[in-house]
């Protein structure tokens, strides 16, 4: 079901590259195909989850993905999930400032810089 991390996920008839995102008011839209894999695959082993951050560990470059509830709970994910799922939405967003954290909410495919979505308390 997953990528081997360092690669994408499978995303037919989706717009890849730097065209693929829309900015939204400081949001940018991953690629339609890209939202959908990571979607399906998360909610596939923790179905409450509606936001994922998205951040690189300093020391060894290990990208990671953190999942949350509506309500901004921690939500754990497997490994292989935490880093398939970073590394997917890093391919799609390669022109983001992956120093800082960033946030995916799964129902719209926004990504956003983490602490952007103050209303969700997270």
């Amino acid at each position: 079901m997953f990528a081997t991390p360092g690669t994408a996920p499978r995303t037919e008839g989706a717009e890849t590259g730097l065209n693929a995102g829309v900015v939204l008011g400081g949001a940018t839209r991953i690629s339609e195909g890209t939202a959908r894999a990571i979607e399906s695959s998360v909610r596939a082993v923790a179905p409450a989850v509606t936001v994922v951050r998205v951040s690189v560990s300093e020391a060894d470059h290990l990208w990671l993905a953190r999942a949350y509830d509506a309500d901004g709970a921690n939500v754990p994910l497997p490994q292989q999930h935490e880093e398939a799922v970073a590394r997917w939405i890093a391919v799609d967003q390669p022109q983001r400032d992956w120093q800082l954290q960033h946030d995916l909410d799964l129902a719209t495919g926004h990504l956003t810089v983490a602490g952007a979505q103050t209303t969700a308390g997270y």
